[in-house]
């Protein structure tokens, strides 16, 4: 069972209650009924002319302990929330508590203002007798930050909190009245805003709500110790979490599913106690917010029916320390890095140092995959004690993930009387935005959702609150680039300081990357900063308070091998070599760095063999066409594919094959890239062990009869005499793509040199000779201008990174900046990108590219591509898009329409805008399911 502490009879017995009881006794003594709360019910908190009931109100007094008994609850079922407040602002337990729950009573404590009343002037002259022309520039919260800021400490009695412009009480306040998902804005002109906002009698009001609320709540006074050197700096760490708590408590107190308008016919005391705490209790209980119950670790064995393999073994033996712990695993494709990663993360749980797993992937792609592999498995079950634990998939389109397995349900003619739910599993509270999606007990999605709780965007308090008590496992380390890997540094310094640990993976990750991750988590967890030193691979690293071990693993014998390496310089060499593979009944894959030369490749082959045509596969179909295609590639080249659907099959595809699919051709050419997608890419080559007809050999003795891995990389030679131009004059394409050409350089020369590598034996010294400190050194001179200027575009992305990211030293402060929505959060850096909805011109009117379901259409409709491509809607088509964008449920907001009309031979044109210079000008754009989008040639240079 869940443990619902908030939610059982013994709470009767809790020193909160007791503490209650006494303030219960001193309120009763005071008889503020006779006198206070006829005024404090002139006020209204929540109001509503559509509600469905009488009253269409509810009172501001109200709404306020609701919130409050909602965080009380929390805090109680939420241990190691608690916990954490304890530690990081350094006051015990019986002290905080009650401070913090007073706190939350006075969240919108702005409410009372003038500004905010006069919002519903009805409402107000109702309650009040009277109506206010007060401006509405400033939001409540601000309104009762600057409030409380300068009139609390004087109304508790504790004239020396408002020294040093109150800075003790700056970060509790700033993180209670920002319960709207960001920091109150600072005003220089307070005084005059609260003239305005509070005449006398308001602002008396607002004072005895604050006189006994603090009498309810806090029996013997206000707990805070006196103002001391480094009070403020705890309380600044301490005010991230009070943040997080404040947003989940007035959303679950703000729920009238839980607490309809009420008239005010009860007391502070009687409502508190009859109503606000017990239907808190309830609240909590039934959004599944209360902490879950941890299962005992059993051994890994009881978590996944395998062989363990050495990183799993030592996953299932390494001891566990105390407090905060990082692990950072590096193992090739294949070798059980997943297993190992939830194997530590169980036994983290169990150990006390987690309540809940959250994994973070690259990709939306990715994530599914994680999703799908973890749902089925039921492995994520085994992580806790009790039947109702709460999976939960998190990113930008997970709605859509979840509504189209509900879609093929149905068709398939299962569930069509199921309601749509994120998982049969999961609590349709947190279920409902991706926000909550953190707080949930296991969750899978991609790093942006984890990176968001330390951006300056909305919510993101509430997302840190989620991760402070997981596990956080990040995966794909080596797919973050500058920017997003600076990000991942401060998200680790958050966690580590939130008492959190973490287990990164990666199958390349150079030593100094390594150890910027290493020290990030020491910096944030107070660890003395260590250096990663072992050059052994794979490798398990495992940093604590006591110190940094550094593991050497087994690779695992079924993904030891040699890959030969035959270097190809000219197109034409390339598609003779895939001939001769599918000739004689193979199937290989052509893997391009760009879209426009995958779509090259594949006329060029299709041109010469019209016989066996080859398959298309990249990012820029519609969703529903790339799900199609791709479906088919996991059908043809998946690990249950045989001699029946892989024979004489070619592929021909951008990076979408590198990761998430778990794919196997007999043989593959490349175009030249870094040498870690060179590894990652090859990892897809001869992947299963297979017969010489393609048929998978299950036994575990067996060895492929394929003939051993070659891999083909498409290049420039790295002996020529080396210009400026050595790649652009082979592959002019991918120097948008892969800027750093003394990177490549470096690749391509690795590669010449050894003739192929083996792995893992070979992993880490290709790794090292393209990434680490002494590369540069090694690149041709004639190619250095252009590798300087990649390596001070990745510093400028740290730089910026580090602009943009949160400081935990400075807390959850009141700011002037600009946070933004997360549709909007910086998570990555690169070429704006624009989303494109296709449509289909009928008669007239618009119908989505896509007819699989009318729920879903128009999302499955979508692709996306660089802004420079498609930057505008075409004019000619503005009446009917307009009318289009109607029967869309977000009403087509930030989404580009491209209407088309049929061609011959399977084709669609339609008309876009795109900028050429400083000149928007309308292009042809063309569309096919079998080739994807693409632009008119001659409209624009379509460099990827």
């Amino acid at each position: 069972m869940r443990q619902h502490t908030g939610y059982s009879k013994e709470l009767k017995s809790d020193q909160l209650s007791i503490e209650t009881s006494r303030a219960s006794k001193k309120l009763a003594e005071r008889n503020l009924m006779d006198h206070h709360n006829e005024h404090l019910f002139r006020y209204w908190g929540k109001a509503d002319p559509a509600y469905p009931g009488e009253p269409k109100w509810h009172p501001l007094v109200y709404h306020s302990l609701d919130v409050a008994a909602c965080g009380q609850t929390l805090l109680e079922g939420q241990h190691a929330w608690l916990e954490t407040l304890c530690r990081l602002s350094g006051m015990p337990v019986g002290t905080l508590k009650p401070w913090l729950v007073f706190l939350l009573a006075i969240h919108d404590i702005g409410k009372f203002g003038d500004g905010f009343q006069s919002r519903c002037p009805d409402w107000m002259k109702h309650l009040q007798g009277r109506v206010a022309n007060v401006p509405h520039d400033a939001r409540h919260d601000t309104i009762g930050y600057e409030l409380a800021m300068a009139r609390l400490p004087e109304w508790l009695g504790r004239s020396d909190l408002g020294q040093r412009g109150g800075s003790l009480l700056r970060p509790w306040l700033s993180a209670v009245t920002g319960h709207h998902g960001k920091p109150p804005r600072s005003d220089r002109n307070n005084a005059l805003l609260l003239r305005n906002q509070f005449p006398s009698h308001v602002l008396e009001d607002a004072k005895n709500f604050v006189g006994d609320t603090a009498t309810l709540l806090m029996a013997n006074g206000c707990p805070l110790p006196e103002t001391r050197n480094g009070s403020s700096e705890a309380f600044k760490r301490t005010s991230w979490l009070l943040a997080g708590l404040a947003v989940a408590a007035d959303w679950l107190g703000s729920n009238t599913r839980w607490f309809p308008y009420r008239k005010p016919d009860l007391g502070l005391v009687e409502y508190w106690e009859q109503i606000a705490v017990p239907t808190a209790q309830l609240a909590v209980h039934e959004s599944g917010l209360a902490s879950p119950s941890i299962a005992q670790f059993m051994g890994i064995r009881s978590l996944f029916d395998i062989e363990p393999t050495s990183l799993q073994s030592w996953a299932d033996t390494a001891p566990i320390a105390d407090g905060p712990q990082i692990f950072v695993l590096e193992e090739l494709t294949g070798g059980g890095k997943t297993e190992a990663a939830l194997t530590l993360s169980a036994r983290l749980t169990a150990a006390g140092r987690g309540q809940g797993v959250y994994v973070a992937l690259p990709t939306m792609a990715t994530a599914d995959a994680m999703f799908d592999r973890v749902r089925k498995s039921g492995v994520w079950k085994r992580l806790f004690a009790m039947d109702d634990p709460q999976l939960v998939l998190a990113h930008s389109a997970d709605w859509l993930k979840l509504r189209l397995e509900e879609v093929n349900r149905r068709d398939a003619g299962y569930g069509r009387d199921e309601e749509p739910s994120a998982s049969r599993n999961c609590t349709a509270w947190l279920s409902d935005s991706r926000k909550k999606a953190l707080l949930a007990d296991f969750g899978v999605g991609t790093i942006d959702q984890a990176l968001l709780s330390v951006l300056p965007v909305r919510h993101q308090s509430l997302r840190l609150l989620g991760l402070s008590t997981k596990v956080l496992v990040v995966d794909e380390i080596h797919a973050c680039d500058a920017y997003t890997g600076e990000l991942l540094e401060r998200l680790l310094q958050f966690h580590a300081a939130m008492g959190g640990s973490a287990v990164l993976l990666s199958a390349t990750l150079p030593q100094s990357q390594r150890t910027r991750y290493l020290k990030a988590f020491a910096s944030g967890a107070g660890f003395a900063a260590r250096t990663a030193e072992s050059m052994a691979y794979p490798l398990a690293t495992h940093l604590h308070a006591d110190g940094l071990k550094e593991q050497v693993i087994t690779a695992r014998a079924e993904v030891s091998r040699r890959v030969a390496v035959d270097t190809v310089h000219d197109e034409d060499a390339v598609l003779q070599r895939l001939f001769g593979t599918i000739s004689h009944g193979g199937c290989a894959v052509w893997i391009r760095n760009t879209v426009v030369d995958a779509l090259d490749a594949w006329c060029k082959w299709n041109a010469l063999h019209p016989d066996c045509p080859a398959m298309l596969f990249h990012a820029r179909f519609a969703l529903a066409d790339r799900l199609q295609i791709g479906a088919a590639v996991l059908r043809d080249f998946g690990p249950d594919s045989d001699s029946t659907t892989r024979a004489g099959k070619l592929v021909i595809a951008t990076q979408v094959v590198e990761q998430s699919l778990d794919v196997d051709f007999d043989d593959m050419v490349t175009d030249l890239a870094p040498i870690d997608l060179i590894i990652q890419r090859a990892g897809r080559l001869q992947r299963h062990v297979r017969d010489t007809q393609g048929n998978r050999l299950q036994e575990k003795e067996a060895h492929d009869e394929r003939g051993g891995a070659c891999l083909g990389v498409f290049m420039p030679n790295p002996e020529d005499e080396i210009k400026k131009s050595w790649l652009t004059s082979l592959l002019p394409r991918a120097a948008r793509v892969y800027p750093d050409h003394g990177q490549l350089w470096l690749t391509a020369s690795w590669l010449v040199n050894n003739g192929g590598f083996d792995l893992p034996g070979q992993a880490r010294e290709m790794i090292e000779t393209v990434y680490g400190d002494a590369a540069f050194d090694a690149i041709p001179e004639a190619l250095r201008p252009v590798a300087d200027n990649a390596d001070g575009s990745r510093r400028a992305d740290r730089a910026t990174a580090r602009g943009t990211e949160l400081v935990f030293e400075q807390g959850y402060d009141p700011t002037s900046l600009q946070w933004d929505d997360d549709a909007d959060a910086p998570t990555r850096l690169g070429e704006k990108t624009a989303r494109i909805r296709l449509a289909r011109a009928v008669e007239e009117r618009l119908e989505p590219w896509a007819r699989k379901d009318p729920r879903v259409d128009w999302a499955l409709s979508e692709l996306t591509v660089p802004r420079r491509l498609i930057a505008k809607e075409s004019d000619r088509y503005a009446e009917i898009i307009e009318q289009a964008k109607t029967s869309m449920a977000d009403e087509g907001r930030y989404c580009l329409v491209v209407p088309l009309t049929a061609m011959d031979k399977g084709n669609w044109r339609g008309h876009a805008m795109n900028l050429q210079g400083n000149e928007i000008k309308e292009i042809t754009v063309i569309y096919s399911p079998e080739t994807g989008l693409s632009i008119e040639k001659g409209a624009e240079d379509e460099s990827d």
